[in-house]
């Protein structure tokens, strides 16, 4: 997709204008009909396809069995501060071809590596969260923690397994952007608690 837009700009006629809104319908079509039947051909009831199913109803069911029924709209609102800019971010990586996900729960969720971000990214942060959330010092450690863990463990066990493929990105600039994700995620909840205490 990235390169065909490469194409599209280098090519004196996009500049004339002569690219009509129906053509890049058509071109979406086409991809998604390629990318239905990759999906159908190469993923569909796959051991790689069932273990996609695997991360997605297994943690969030751990989750809930562990989770602080009290603080529940708190831990929740963590995790969906932390899940929806993480699910913006892969999105944008996917989109600009800077990783891609061979493997696809389904052929009509893209990007695909939902079932990885809330099994394997967002529920652990909210664990963490629950445990040492109060405890500034102790989350920044075992955000950390996780954070590497993420990055050198389960990202390259993931691209080992051919559900995940790096292109341009590196393991290494994982890191730091799950690290900051979980510390700017504690800061806004801990604003927003401010902000009720106040009230």
């Amino acid at each position: 997709m990235f390169q065909f837009i490469q194409e599209l700009i280098i090519h004196k006629n996009f500049f004339l204008g002569s690219i009509s809104f129906n053509e890049v319908i058509k071109a979406e079509k086409d991809f998604y009909q390629i990318l239905r039947d990759y999906w159908y051909q190469d993923n569909y009831l796959t051991a790689k396809w069932w273990l996609l199913i695997f991360l997605s109803i297994v943690p969030p069911i751990v989750w809930w069995k562990h989770l602080d029924k009290k603080r529940v709209t708190e831990i929740t609102a963590f995790g969906l501060f932390f899940g929806v800019a993480a699910i913006i971010l892969d999105t944008i990586g996917s989109n600009a071809m800077i990783w891609t996900y061979p493997v696809r729960l389904s052929p009509y969720l893209y990007p695909q590596v939902y079932p990885y971000d809330v099994g394997c990214v967002i529920i652990p942060f909210m664990l963490v969260y629950q445990r040492w959330g109060k405890q500034f010092k102790k989350y920044i450690l075992s955000t950390i923690v996780l954070s590497f863990f993420l990055a050198f463990v389960a990202e390259p066990i993931m691209e080992w397994l051919g559900i995940y493929k790096g292109i341009t990105w590196k393991h290494l600039y994982s890191f730091p952007i799950y690290w900051l994700l979980g510390i700017i995620c504690w800061g806004i909840l801990k604003k927003f608690k401010n902000l009720e205490q106040r009230n």
